[in-house]
């Protein structure tokens, strides 16, 4: 039977660039616009003044945390190559300097995490970056560590 991953795929891409998700922060700002809306209404309630004053602080709270997001939005996260692995400004990881890459997921049901995990040999460390917020699936990112991890291997003549 043929493997699920075919290794010697040539369609895939050279490199992969993973970016914090457009569509999670445009649904963040969206969500702050309705409860800006909210908070506004609720000054016309009577003693709503301690909903707009909840609804306020939340907003500017998460409002910064967006607006981080939203300046980096362009940044590469990851840099998933052959080569092997860059995350951020870090220099890039080869492969033959990591072991161990996998995805992990923690949590139950409703407050599931996902983390890429991966260890760099050289330095003694473990890496563990949390993936909700970035553009791409946990299958896409596992497929992606496959074929790149393979292809360094065929490229070095590692069986």
């Amino acid at each position: 039977m043929r493997p699920f991953i075919d290794v010697n795929n040539l369609s895939y891409s050279k490199e992969t660039l993973i970016y914090y998700s457009r569509s999670l922060i445009s649904l963040w700002i969206c969500i702050l616009i309705g409860f800006s809306i909210g908070a506004i209404y609720a000054l016309k309630i009577k003693n709503g003044y301690f909903l707009s004053l909840f609804l306020l602080v939340f907003i500017v709270f998460q409002g910064n945390e967006q607006f981080k997001l939203l300046k980096r939005i362009n940044e590469v996260q990851f840099r998933i190559n052959s080569k092997g692995i860059q995350y951020r400004d870090l220099p890039l990881v080869s492969w033959s300097n990591i072991e161990n890459e996998r995805i992990v997921t923690e949590g139950h049901r409703k407050s599931r995490r996902h983390f890429f995990v991966y260890y760099i040999i050289s330095e003694d460390n473990k890496m563990k970056i949390d993936i909700e917020q970035l553009n791409v699936g946990i299958g896409d990112l596992e497929h992606t560590i496959t074929i790149h991890r393979n292809r360094f291997k065929r490229e070095n003549n590692i069986v």
